[in-house]
Parts: C-alpha cells; structure tokens; sequence
C-alpha cells in the first residue's frame, strides 16, 4: 500500500524593498556586539610572546650560564651575603677532673708493709695531718746510718783537733794535720747527706722501725689505695693517695671541631651537671689534637667550685658563649653543596654568570652555615639551586 505524496504550501514570496523581519535585525545586532567585545579583549589582554629561540643554559668547569629567559631560573634563587653575629655552639658534653696544679700524690718512700690508714676517700685534711703508717725495716736504716754519721763526725772531729795541735807543736808535719782535717770534711758530708735523705721521705718516725705518712697539703683525699697489709714501696706505679683542693676544678668538654675553631684561652664557659648545678668558668686551654675515635676537640675549663657543686669524675655538659664582637658571612645549607671532601658555592659574576668557589664552613644552625672563609660581604651568591648547578657542571666534564 502506498501513500499518496504530500502536498507542500509555498510561502508567498517577500516584497522587494520592504523592511527585514524583526527576528534577523535582532541576529545582526548581536553579531557586531560579540566582534566588538573580541576585538577589546584582544587589545587589553594580549597573549604571553612565545621565549626566545636562544635562552639556552650552557655549562663548563667552572661554572653555569643561564641566560635571561633560560627556565632553569625557576629553580635558582640569588641572594646578597651579609655578616651576623655568630651562631652559637651546640652544648659540649664534659666530664669534671682535678687542677693537676692543686692536687698532690702520695706514696710509701721506703719498703714495708701498711700498719694502718687514718682516712677515706672524701676526707677534708690539713697540711701535715696523718694518713697512714708504715712499717719499714729500711726506715731503721736509715736512722742507723745517720747516727754512724754522726758518731763519725765526732771521731774525725777529734782527730782534727789533735793533729792541729802537735801541728803547733811541730810535733807532725803539717800534712798529717791537713789529711786529718780532709778526713773531718769527708765525714760532715757524709752525714748531710743522710740527713738530706732523710728529710726528703716527708715522713714523721713513730718507732724504731715504724714512720707515718702526712698529708703534703689541705684538700679533700679524692683517691685513696692504701690498705692495712698491703706491701708497699717507691717502685709503685700508681700513687697511694691523692688529695687535692676543689675550691676550682678542671672540666674537660669535648667540643666538635667546628665549634673549637672560635674559642681561646678566657672565652666564658657555662657548666651545668646532671644534678642541676650550674657554675661559670673560662676556657683554659684548646687542644691542638683531634681525637681520632670521637672526632672531637678536648678544651679544658677552669672553674670556681664554691659549696663543691661540681664533683670530680661527675659528667656534665658545657655552652661557651660566643663573642658578639666577630661577625661572620651566614648562608643557607643548601647553598653550600659538597664535591667530595671539598665545600662549593656558586656566586654570580653578572650577564648570567654563575662560578663555583671553595668555602669554608662552620657551625650549622637551625637551616644556616657559617663561613669561615670563601664568600665577602655584599657579594651575590646562589642561595637555592646549587646542586642542579653543580650537577650541570659536572655533566659538562663527562
């Protein structure tokens, strides 16, 4: 079954010359006003022109440079160096010794065997006051030799004088009176010389064969061997007593090297224990040393030690305060970049420009480095993007 086709009615055609429908006046209208608002966006907010062809990094060894429109400035960041004060040390951990030059050792001059012991360790002893005894069989003779001395003397001493007299009496020869006389001189020395020997054990007799051991100073006896029955002598290596004054105290910190570099002898210490006591002290002496285990720099302290706060063999910890008179070129870290055992920087030499330089850093502190020497004052430098730079640099070697 077919349809039959449909009938069409054409519009009757438009006058010619009369005016436009309405609906294509308001089309037009709208055209010119979409062209006039491109045609002022195009004039207020022109397009970004395209980098230039050339803005191209190059590198070599000794440096980068980047042009004005390279893209590597993106990540490099410049920045003028300028001198602060100087960043203070990290505490040093320390332990508190003795002032060798406050402190005595004591030993047993002669042979024999401790009797007894008058102290402990701890004790608070005058010069002179008893800290053990010793029973000695050379100490007996040592007596008997100064007492034969003697005795000899007075012999000599007679023999002398008689020969001076038959001297007058030209009874002799006068060299019979001069060998007298020599003889007497010979036997005086020998007795001060037992005498001198004597002395010099710093001993006190307490008995034919029995001497007592003093204290050679005031102080506090901090170490103590000494035992009833120990057998003793002078070939001891270690001291039988120590006794030394705490009224000041040595405190030995060991100090990083890069905080070691600043201090010298007076430079302020302050010393803290683990029991709280704080006390103020100097710097003594810096080792020239670095100790190869701990890598460290031993610097000693002297300090007053009223009311005996800081004990010795007690660790503590030390904060030298630095001198705000030196002022030293601070950086970022990431400035400074290492190549090998060698420390870099990069500084700008204009016209895009930027060379690698040695520094010598110091102490790094919460995100800043000091430098030592390298970078002056007022010189530009690259605060960030050292490492790409340096990468670049050595991709230019290979």
């Amino acid at each position: 079954m077919t349809f039959p086709p449909l009938a069409t009615q054409v519009p009757p055609p438009l006058e010619q010359g009369g005016p436009p429908p309405r609906w294509r006046r308001w089309v037009l209208a709208g055209a010119f006003a979409l062209a006039a608002f491109a045609i002022g966006a195009a004039f207020l907010h022109p397009r970004p022109p395209p980098p230039a062809s050339g803005a191209k990094m190059s590198a070599d060894a000794q440096g980068v440079t980047l042009p004005s429109g390279a893209p590597q400035w993106r990540y490099v960041e410049l920045a003028v160096a300028a001198e602060k004060p100087p960043l203070p040390p990290l505490p040093a951990p320390a332990r508190i010794g003795l002032d060798e030059k406050r402190t005595a050792s004591v030993g047993a001059p002669l042979q024999g065997r401790i009797d007894s012991v008058s102290v402990h360790p701890g004790d608070e002893v005058k010069a002179g006051d008893p800290l053990f005894s010793v029973r000695s069989a050379a100490f007996a003779d040592l007596d008997r030799e100064a007492e034969s001395a003697r005795e000899q003397v007075a012999t000599r001493r007679r023999v002398a004088d008689r020969a001076r007299d038959l001297l007058e009496l030209k009874a002799i020869p006068e060299r019979d009176a001069l060998a007298a006389q020599a003889d007497l001189t010979e036997a005086e020395l020998a007795l001060k010389a037992a005498e001198a020997k004597r002395r010099s054990l710093a001993v006190s007799p307490d008995g034919a064969e029995r001497f007592v051991v003093r204290a050679p100073r005031a102080g506090t006896v901090v170490d103590l061997e000494a035992v009833a029955g120990q057998e003793v002598g002078p070939d001891r290596e270690r001291p039988l007593a120590r006794i030394s004054d705490l009224s000041e105290v040595i405190i030995l910190a060991d100090v990083r090297e890069a905080d070691a570099a600043d201090l010298k002898p007076g430079t302020p210490a302050a010393i803290r224990t683990r029991g709280g006591a704080e006390r103020e002290g100097a710097v003594d002496r810096v080792s020239a040393l670095l100790d190869p285990q701990r890598q460290t720099v031993e610097v000693r302290i002297r300090a007053a030690n009223a009311g005996r706060a800081l004990r010795p063999n007690a660790f503590a910890e030390v904060l030298f305060k630095p001198d705000d008179s030196t002022r030293r070129v601070q950086v970022p870290e990431e400035a400074v970049v290492s190549d090998g055992d060698t420390s870099l920087m990069f500084v700008s030499r204009g016209q895009g420009r930027l060379e690698k330089i040695k520094v010598e850093p110091g102490r790094h502190r919460e995100g800043q480095v000091e430098l030592r020497a390298g970078l002056t004052p007022g010189q530009a430098y690259v605060a960030r993007g050292a490492l790409l730079l340096l990468n670049q640099v050595d991709l230019s070697a290979d």
